[in-house]
């Protein structure tokens, strides 16, 4: 006869390892900190990207305005400019990223947790079956 109890446990476990399984498991492989920094390493190259993308579209839409004022644009101060606007930018993001990383970290050893308490149910649900269903020796 099929126990109603374990095939609930079954789904939750399946729909887990379907939907949230390869998000949590990438959670299960680091510390927090060694999580976080591997994040904040990636936010470095996508912020540095993002940010030259965002330069090089102002730069295409000044075009005209940085070609007529060529020669009397003090290029370092346009350098330093451009540098504080990165630093700006770019410590902005990165505080974003490790907020994030921090968060998605917890939530996903909140969700695998929630996963084994699960596994340690059925388990336990096993045993208790097969406990009852074995006639005792002596």
């Amino acid at each position: 006869m099929v126990d109603q109890e374990r095939v609930r446990e079954m789904t939750k476990l399946a729909a887990y390892e379907k939907h949230e399984g390869k998000r949590c498991r990438l959670v299960t492989r680091y510390f927090r900190s060694d999580f976080v920094v591997r994040e904040l390493l990636k936010g470095f190259l996508y912020g540095t990207a993002a940010f030259g993308i965002i330069l090089l579209m102002w730069g295409v839409c000044h075009l005209e305005e940085l070609i007529g004022n060529l020669d009397s644009i003090d290029l370092i101060q346009l350098g330093t400019a451009v540098l504080i606007r990165y630093v700006m930018f770019l410590i902005v993001y990165l505080v974003a990223v490790d907020i994030y990383a921090n968060v998605y970290y917890a939530e996903g050893k909140k969700r695998t947790k929630r996963y084994y308490r699960h596994l340690k149910r059925l388990g336990r649900m096993y045993e208790d079956h097969e406990g009852h269903s074995t006639p005792l020796r002596h």
